[in-house]
């Protein structure tokens, strides 16, 4: 009777997307000789926190010389959208144990955990885990594939940006003459943001700022900006958190660009 000889390794991996508090996830896939277990799916507001992982258990099919593992991560962006394999270090390609020689007896067990760091969301990921057991001349003995269970990743994130801008001419008190310029500041992520910077450019002048104190998680505020009228043909622009001072997943949307209009807009 051979003795048990048991290989466990972890691979760490740094995915090319893009551990603090989270939650976590146990699943276990049982198989006479290869299972996956102890997946975990950690979810937080910082990308490089956000971590899924599984440990795969492999054991010898009679006349096994050599055994190997391939982990393959899936993602989905949408829930109506296929799953499309993620790029990254060790994903897609054959592993095998550090002791060549294990798998030779019957007794013998590889475990190895493989955790993947840095998810870009929101999406939802999961392990596709292939098993290959390889004979004496080369020859492949057996395979099988494992799925982990699904990990939904959110984006925590705030995304701030300016909705609209309107203008209205003050006709009293002393900023008669002037325009109020109100800009709508929203947070359409799911985290609160501030204080937040708006800045505000008539096209003249240098441009003006303001600070709001708060902007909660899908909600929106207003910023008044009062300024001399501007002049058809000039450009006004707000823009929201200039300097990128704030955590955010989307700086795309945070200037809202419109002509001078003709008449005041609101």
């Amino acid at each position: 009777m051979s003795s048990k000889r048991l290989l466990g390794i972890g691979v760490a991996v740094a995915c090319a997307l893009a551990l603090g508090s989270g939650t976590a996830a146990a699943g276990t896939i049982t198989s006479p000789n290869d299972q996956l277990r102890s997946f975990v799916c950690q979810k937080a507001l910082d990308p490089p926190a956000r971590a899924v992982s599984v440990q795969a258990v492999m054991r010898p099919l009679p006349g096994t010389s050599k055994m190997q593992m391939k982990f393959q991560l899936m993602r989905q962006i949408k829930p109506h959208m296929r799953f499309v394999a993620v790029r990254g270090k060790g994903l897609g390609n054959w592993i095998s144990p550090t002791d060549p020689t294990l798998g030779q007896q019957a007794g013998d067990v590889w475990i190895l955990t493989h955790p993947v760091v840095n998810l870009a969301a929101p999406a939802t990921y999961k392990f596709k885990v292939a098993f290959k057991w390889i004979g004496a001349q080369g020859q492949t003995l057996g395979t099988d594939t494992q799925t982990s269970p699904a990990c939904y990743q959110p984006e925590l994130r705030a995304d701030l940006l300016v909705r609209s801008l309107s203008i209205t001419p003050i006709t009293s008190g002393p900023s008669a003459g002037q325009w109020a310029y109100v800009a709508e500041v929203a947070n359409r992520g799911l985290t609160g943001a501030g204080p937040v910077q708006v800045q505000f450019s008539s096209g003249t002048g240098a441009p003006m700022s303001a600070t709001v104190a708060w902007v909660g998680a899908k909600s929106s505020v207003r910023q008044r900006f009062v300024a001399a009228p501007c002049t058809a043909g000039t450009t006004l622009t707000v823009t929201v958190d200039p300097n990128q001072s704030i955590d955010e997943y989307d700086f795309a949307n945070n200037a809202l660009t419109m002509p001078c209009p003709a008449a005041p807009t609101g």
